[in-house]
């Protein structure tokens, strides 16, 4: 999958869900620039334990963003479902991609923004500065993202 199109209704935010085990986060549509298999991995000496190394994407070279590091999980092994986000951030004045790690990909949600609640202050494993707030989908909690945040500490 590439290219991800967004909602023509501009009241909506469009989110594409992504799997950590049984949880499930969104991604700001507008961030996401494509959806891979996930390429090889080149470990960095030294790097923190969430960005372990760099992955090569058509030539360019990422750093790889593992989410089930960052948020505390296990590591598991990558599996047919597991998948590579390549999406745009910003930091320190400059942007450019990054490929985040998820355990699977599933749709594009669309999500008003009075719709999005704040995340409770207790009762979430998640650090709530990597998060963006939450939403109800099909009767399942969406937890969203804030990519820029997730490079925090990099």
């Amino acid at each position: 999958m590439s290219q991800i199109a967004e909602s023509a209704d501009p009241s909506l935010q469009d989110y594409l869900t992504v799997a950590l085990g049984e949880d499930l986060f969104g991604i700001k549509v507008a961030l996401v620039h494509e959806v891979l298999d996930p390429p090889a991995m080149t470990r960095v000496p030294n790097a923190p334990a969430f960005a372990p190394g760099l992955v090569n994407v058509r030539g360019n070279v990422l750093p790889l963003i593992d989410l089930r590091n960052r948020f505390g999980m296990e590591p598991t092994e990558d599996t047919e479902s597991t998948r590579l986000i390549v999406s745009e951030v910003a930091a320190a004045g400059e942007t450019f991609h990054v490929g985040i790690k998820t355990d699977a990909v599933f749709e594009v949600i669309h999500v008003r923004p009075g719709e999005v609640e704040a995340m409770p202050e207790y009762g979430t494993r998640w650090p709530s500065r990597y998060l963006d707030g939450v939403v109800r989908q099909d009767g399942r909690f969406v937890v969203l993202l804030d990519v820029e945040q997730l490079l925090e500490d990099a």
